[in-house]
């Protein structure tokens, strides 16, 4: 039963203990990423946090039970984070009972052993997958009170070209994913045969399969190498704040993704706003295959600590002076 949902009826996955992969994810911006433990307490937090995504994979059971894989070709996950996991600390995933069996959408969550909760969503089916968690959070998404310091471009902006992007086997994925493939499937929370290279052709598309934490590295390693168009930046120069996720949702159009496989990524900034310790911006990344459709779109909030930056006050104040001078 779970402890912050007690009245839910609720399919329970096993108890996990995710591995921190990041520690030596590469970010630049002359700080390390937030999931170094130096990093992470000069940021104010207690312990180095697993990243978000990680935890996708624990659902993996819960999905298949319900859904079958379809979830795997036209399924949603859509969460908010909570609270952050340490390297190794036990969770464990929760998805609801659906209760007609048309039913297309269900509440997911994560609890720590004390029932806090690490993330709260939704998972779906299709593509009439109804109110999202991730729409939901956007939709509370309030006017910016002058100019943000950290995110230079006005919501609609759109990167130029595309970037290819290609998980292979035996290759590190990139700078801010620092391992292969298979390095992964070594320590990933919940293994499955679909995702291995020794049994991926037994799977259901007679290959393997990326699994659903792999989903957002293969639509955000490229990110360094985005083209943004031409804007002001107010940061120093070689200075960026640490960031960590505030929510993620991928919907699968078109699935699976796989290993081996080039797709295509463009990516669109669709909302800004601000917390009193962070700016934010949420970005839609669109996935195309060789043909040119859309197998995958993921909605990513990357929250920026505005205290990780020296002097944040008067650069705020900078650019919001600008904007004025505008108008």
């Amino acid at each position: 039963m779970s402890k912050s949902k007690p009245n839910v009826d609720c399919i329970a996955g096993e108890w996990r203990r995710p591995v921190n992969d990041l520690h030596d994810q590469h970010v630049g911006g002359g700080h390390k990423a937030i999931h170094d433990d130096a990093t992470a307490a000069a940021a104010g937090f207690a312990d180095a946090p697993v990243h978000g995504t990680v935890h996708w994979s624990q659902l993996t059971p819960l999905l298949l039970r319900v859904w079958g894989k379809t979830w795997f070709e036209r399924g949603t996950i859509s969460v908010a984070f909570k609270t952050i996991v340490a390297d190794m600390q036990p969770v464990k995933a929760f998805i609801e009972k659906p209760s007609r069996s048309e039913q297309t959408q269900l509440m997911i969550w994560m609890e720590h052993v004390d029932g806090r909760v690490v993330f709260d969503g939704t998972a779906s089916l299709g593509d009439d997958d109804g109110d999202t968690m991730v729409d939901r959070q956007i939709r509370r998404v309030k006017p910016v009170q002058g100019h943000l310091a950290f995110i230079p471009h006005p919501v609609g902006t759109e990167t130029l070209g595309f970037e290819e992007a290609q998980i292979n086997w035996g290759c590190v994925i990139g700078t801010l994913f620092p391992f292969t493939p298979e390095k992964k499937l070594e320590i990933i929370s919940e293994w499955h045969p679909w995702f291995s290279k020794e049994h991926g052709e037994d799977s259901p598309w007679g290959r393997p399969i990326l699994p659903p934490e792999a989903l957002n590295q293969i639509m955000l390693y490229t990110m360094p190498r985005a083209k943004w168009p031409m804007a002001q930046s107010w940061l120093p120069e070689g200075r960026t704040p640490v960031g960590l996720f505030g929510g993620c949702e991928v919907k699968m159009h078109k699935g699976p993704c796989f290993v081996g496989e080039k797709y295509f990524i463009t990516r669109k900034l669709i909302a800004i706003g601000e917390t009193p310790k962070t700016e934010f911006s949420w970005t839609k990344t669109v996935l195309k295959d060789f043909s040119g459709n859309i197998v995958a779109e993921m909605t990513l909030q990357d929250m920026m600590l505005k205290h990780t930056v020296e002097g944040y006050g008067n650069i705020r104040a900078a650019a919001n002076g600008a904007a004025r001078s505008r108008f």
